[in-house]
């Protein structure tokens, strides 16, 4: 089916899942506007991802659903009575499935999922583990014959953000410092890089390098993680405030790169346009790593079981434990030259 652009008024995009599910899916939305400039957009996601969508300038409204509180036929009547004319559903789960096949849009485009099928009239086959989530998400747009010109994540921060980190890099006296972010943060252990690891990482860059440690962290025990670092590095290791999406996000921008594994300050990191030092081990970088040309990525491409998206491994968790430091150190000063970084050099 080929949508007539002089139809679409109103468009609903609906992506549910974790705040990095949302944040890859946030290219679809300039792409969006440019082939609908005078349609309004609103975007339907779970209540916990609100702020990465807050003062997004491609889109009208965000709408939530907190599955805690809200009843499903609430959202149901809601979305029905709103008159979309397209909805994209980017996540594709029975729920939302149902939720675009009840609005009554014309047009609905959703992937070719087993049991699905029924609520979309424009249909694409999805490339899950094929290729990177950003680009699954922008295959939505293909099918429906929108153009893409941007791939750009976009996360908005404002002044109120920025005055936040500001005033953290002041306090901190970080104004003239090469600035490294680690990310201690991570959903699953398996996925993490360990803090010794990173004691030790730490070290080595230091023999090296004249730099400083700005610590992200997001619950209780990655804040102990970081305490630890910094009475390891009293005057070189800083940790930051407890620190909401956006206001995380302008801490991140003042730094001039990042270090850490899958999480969610590298894909903010790649909102933010900055270049990024991934480990990973149990999840595939080439799915679900920092998107963007200016990355580098540091695996063990040797272990048969790499990429097992295991939350507990039996054996150790050697993909994330064995990486020799002397090869991160190597794909570090990659990652300097790749993106012409200044780093000074200790003498």
């Amino acid at each position: 089916m080929n949508i007539n652009r002089d139809e679409i008024r109103k468009i609903l995009v609906i992506k549910f899942g974790g705040m990095g599910d949302v944040l890859l899916s946030t290219p679809v939305l300039p792409n969006l506007r440019a082939y609908f400039p005078e349609a309004e957009i609103d975007y339907l996601t779970l209540i916990k991802n609100r702020d990465i969508l807050m003062d997004n300038h491609y889109i009208n409204r965000v709408l939530t659903y907190d599955m805690r509180i809200d009843k499903s036929i609430d959202l149901l009547r809601h979305i029905r009575h709103k008159g979309y004319n397209l909805v994209i559903d980017l996540f594709g789960n029975p729920r939302t499935a149902l939720l675009t096949w009840i609005t009554g849009a014309k047009y609905r485009v959703g992937f070719r999922f087993r049991g699905r099928n029924y609520a979309y009239n424009i249909k694409q086959v999805g490339r899950g583990g094929e290729v990177h989530n950003t680009d699954f998400n922008l295959d939505a747009l293909t099918a429906a014959g929108i153009p893409i010109i941007s791939k750009k994540l976009n996360l908005s921060v404002n002044i109120v953000h920025e005055e936040f980190a500001d005033k953290f890099i002041r306090e901190n006296n970080l104004q003239n410092d090469f600035l490294i972010g680690i990310a201690l943060t991570g959903g699953w252990e398996s996925k993490k890089y360990k803090l010794n690891d990173y004691v030790e990482l730490i070290m080595m860059l230091n023999e090296k390098f004249k730099v400083k440690y700005v610590l992200l962290w997001g619950n209780k025990k990655e804040l102990r993680d970081a305490e630890h670092i910094q009475k390891l590095f009293p005057y070189q290791a800083f940790i930051i405030p407890d620190s909401p999406i956006r206001y995380l996000a302008a801490i991140i921008k003042r730094c001039d790169v990042i270090i850490g594994n899958d999480s969610g300050p590298l894909h903010i990191s790649g909102a933010m346009g900055k270049p990024v030092l991934g480990i990973y081990g149990p999840t595939n970088p080439h799915l679900q790593g920092p998107y963007g040309e200016q990355n580098v990525i540091v695996q063990n491409e040797k272990l048969e079981c790499l990429h097992c998206n295991l939350l507990e491994c039996p054996i150790g968790n050697i993909c994330m434990t064995e990486i020799p430091k002397e090869y991160i150190l190597d794909k570090f000063t990659e990652l300097i030259n790749k993106n012409h970084l200044k780093i000074p050099f200790n003498i």
